[in-house]
């Protein structure tokens, strides 16, 4: 802590002695761009080994190995039906890579996956991921940025631990699924950032999004946020911002919807050209519409012959908004840490419900033949509503390829993951192991993620 405490200071007086208008004579995609803006940006879509990459096209065949699989069927007790453990193999295909012009940037992440496993009674087909960013200078002033994910999943396990997920406005990805289930998902998003000064910037900007679970018992979301923000860069390396938004949560197949408003105040900082840390802190007014359960007196309940009633509930909730990201990016490698807390639409089961997540992630891209990566994330859900026990989320996985030949490789990949709900009643854990050979032009190894 003391020396985090030291680089932190060290940096901020170093961020003094710089100006917005420093300029590099490096490549542009290597040029100090400053510090991310929280409530900007979400995505680090492109870049592997802390740079933007070229595009990359893969296919790959593996073996696979899942346990602890849970899809949403019950047995002649009505208790969910843990089929264990089940092999497979998967075949994919996908591509990856930015690209800069001198007014636009491109940046494209594609992922599928048909997967067939060895008995029929768990998830199996096509797996897609699509993550979509694009931005242009429209003029001296003006830049607009649109970014789209979509994609159709029915894995619970490894699906997205590559991605930076304690964002608190990634709405639609299915990051805290209870069960292996066909899921559908698309977000949109649009902003307009006006350069009023060298230093001073505003935005404006939108997104809509949607998921749907297979199962019927399963809530289902459709939703919109809308957000106005300014940014003012102190210097070269520190910038400070200030944002509201306003969210809204309609559950389908089930009887709720949720309205949120925020504001908060956010600080950036390039600690150096290779170190960056951002800061965000503000509240979420949470103003939610359900159905809960409430136990009746037994007196009435042995008239009526029920001992809990469903009735609806209108409650508005007051709640810390807080997000922190330090990234470091080495020249082959990239380090991420992320804590955020905030509100969240839940999963299907649980509804809107405050959360609290956090990310570690580190990347590295070799010069020869080998590449690896580290994940490990926790999450965790409260149901603003609901009369539900607190969900819990704790993940992990770790990856390497090996490059064989001109454009062959090894791959091997472990996901693991531990779900609790209702205060640990109900417990699941759950292994997914891959080797496969991967095929990909290029001189650098494939990147895992």
């Amino acid at each position: 802590m003391k020396f985090f405490c030291a680089l932190f200071a060290a940096g901020c007086i170093l961020a003094q002695e710089q100006t917005p208008n420093d300029q590099t004579a490096q490549d542009p995609d290597q040029t100090y761009q400053g510090p991310s803006i929280l409530s900007r940006d979400k995505g680090l879509i492109g870049e592997r080994g802390g740079k933007l990459l070229d595009f990359r096209y893969y296919f790959d065949v593996t073996g696979i190995y899942d346990s602890g699989l849970v899809p949403f069927t019950t047995n002649a007790q009505g208790n969910l039906i843990n089929v264990g453990g089940a092999y497979g193999v998967e075949t994919g295909f996908g591509v990856i890579g930015s690209r800069r012009w001198k007014r636009d940037k491109l940046s494209i992440e594609y992922k599928g996956a048909y997967r067939q496993y060895s008995v029929s009674d768990v998830p199996q087909g096509l797996d897609q991921f699509l993550n979509l960013a694009y931005s242009r200078q429209l003029t001296r002033r003006l830049i607009l940025d649109l970014k789209d994910t979509a994609g159709t999943v029915s894995l619970a396990n490894g699906a997205f631990s590559y991605l930076p997920l304690s964002n608190t406005d990634l709405f639609a990805i299915p990051a805290n699924e209870l069960f292996d289930i066909r899921t559908n998902f698309v977000q949109s998003r649009v902003d307009l950032t006006w350069q009023q000064t060298a230093r001073l910037s505003f935005g404006i900007g939108g997104e809509g999004f949607v998921v749907r679970r297979s199962s019927l018992a399963l809530a289902g979301l459709d939703g919109y946020d809308a957000r106005a923000n300014v940014a003012y860069r102190l210097s070269s390396r520190q910038t400070v911002s200030g944002d509201y938004n306003y969210t809204y949560y309609d559950f389908q197949r089930a009887f709720g919807d949720s309205k949120l408003q925020s504001v908060s105040l956010g600080y950036s900082v390039g600690l150096s050209r290779k170190w960056d840390f951002s800061l965000r802190g503000g509240g979420i007014r949470i103003d939610s519409l359900g159905i809960t359960q409430v136990a009746i007196d037994p007196a009435i309940a042995a008239i009526v012959g029920q001992n809990f009633a469903d009735v609806t509930y209108k409650r508005v909730v007051y709640a810390p908004l807080g997000e922190a990201r330090m990234m470091r990016r080495f020249d082959r490698s990239s380090l991420t840490l992320d804590y955020s807390m905030g509100a969240s639409p839940g999963n299907g089961v649980y509804l809107t419900s405050r959360q609290t997540a956090g990310t570690v992630g580190y990347s590295y891209t070799g010069v020869r033949r080998w590449t690896f990566a580290l994940n490990s994330g926790y999450s965790e859900l409260s149901s603003v509503g609901q009369t539900l026990g607190k969900y819990t989320n704790l993940q992990g996985g770790a990856g390497v390829t090996y490059k064989v030949g001109r454009e062959t490789h090894i791959q091997f990949r472990y996901d693991y993951r531990h779900y609790t709900t209702q205060n640990n009643i109900y417990q699941m854990d759950s292994n997914r192991v891959s080797l496969g050979l991967a095929f990909s032009p290029g001189e650098t190894p494939l990147a895992i993620w």
